[in-house]
């Protein structure tokens, strides 16, 4: 017989786990008693059909259960506390590596509440629809890795709410609307590895929030705008092959935070000066092919975070620091 006090303990532990099943039997009561509305279900099977998802309607969409939520990479999120826990509305879609072949659907607009769409890694093809610029709840729109063509629609410039945008490795084209320039709330802009053109609107010297903006591999034109300068939040800053003239503005050294620094294929054959940079922070500094002169400067001795250099296809002389404890870090050179 076990000693009283090990089955004292041992009752306890007992009753802990019995409270922790009916709170988990509570909660899943909460959702299946409380409703998702007609016509959000009606848009999922919408959405269901536009990208040949197979969601069960037999099943809640709000259970949190199979096949609405099998995987961090495929999951619908709803909040139920509406209407004294009796209503439901869809807060999330994430969709990633599903294998998807449909065409964005517009009726993503009839989820008011949603307040994020991930379809990441499919083969979603079409534009991205005018419609979306209506969720006012909106944060999120992250359609990296797809095929989707057209312009960016200026409606999308209409999402107050949204911080992260992210349309990366598609077929997109066109100028960038200068309504983008609205979205104050927004962190981060990727953009990369499209076919965008022109130059980048005024508008965004309003962008003040951003912390990420990676533009790289399109057809961008005229010089790297100057007012960059405000975006004095900026951690990273990826103008690799965007199609920009130089020089690199002096304003980058101002950037406090900035610790990922690539720009890469400056248009036009003058002959610039090594940019100043004295952030010690720095961990990726990609300057290639950007007509630079000149030697080394003695500031990247202070980089001792530096993982990767690369000033690659320049016209710089002089020799490379041996001794130096930045490069010691360097893991690419």
């Amino acid at each position: 017989m076990l000693p009283p006090r090990f089955r004292l303990r041992s009752g306890h532990l007992w009753s802990a786990f019995t409270l922790a099943c009916l709170l988990v039997a509570a909660a899943a009561s909460v959702v299946s008693a409380a409703e998702l509305p007609d016509d959000e279900v009606q848009a999922l099977k919408t959405i269901a059909s536009s990208l040949e998802k197979d969601w069960d309607f037999n099943v809640n969409p709000c259970s949190r259960t199979s096949p609405w939520n099998t995987s961090t990479d495929n999951v619908v999120t709803c909040n139920c506390t509406y209407s004294n826990n009796t209503v439901c509305h869809v807060t999330s879609v994430v969709l990633k590596r599903q294998s998807l072949q449909g065409t964005l659907p517009p009726e993503f607009a009839s989820l008011p509440y949603l307040q994020n769409i991930d379809l990441t890694l499919n083969y979603i093809n079409g534009t991205i629809p005018s419609e979306w610029g209506s969720l006012e709840n909106l944060q999120n729109i992250t359609l990296f890795g797809n095929r989707l063509n057209g312009s960016i629609p200026k409606e999308i410039g209409n999402i107050s709410t949204l911080q992260n945008f992210n349309v990366q490795v598609n077929q997109l084209s066109g100028d960038l609307p200068e309504e983008l320039g609205n979205l104050s709330q927004l962190r981060t802009l990727l953009l990369t590895s499209n076919d965008f053109t022109g130059a980048l609107p005024s508008t965004f010297a309003k962008l003040t929030a951003l912390d990420e903006v990676s533009l790289g591999d399109n057809q961008f034109s005229g010089p790297i705008p100057e007012f960059i300068q405000n975006w004095s939040n900026i951690t990273t800053l990826v103008l690799a092959a965007a199609g920009f003239e130089g020089p690199i503005p002096s304003i980058i050294e101002t950037f406090q935070n900035l610790n990922d620094l690539r720009i890469t294929d400056l248009i036009g054959n003058e002959t610039l000066s090594f940019p100043r940079l004295s952030h010690k922070n720095m961990e990726w500094l990609v300057l290639r092919n950007c007509n630079l002169v000149g030697g080394l400067p003695d500031y990247l001795e202070n980089m001792t975070q530096l993982k990767t250099l690369d000033l690659s296809f320049n016209k710089l002389s002089g020799e490379i620091p041996t001794n130096s404890d930045g490069l010691n870090t360097v893991d690419y050179l």
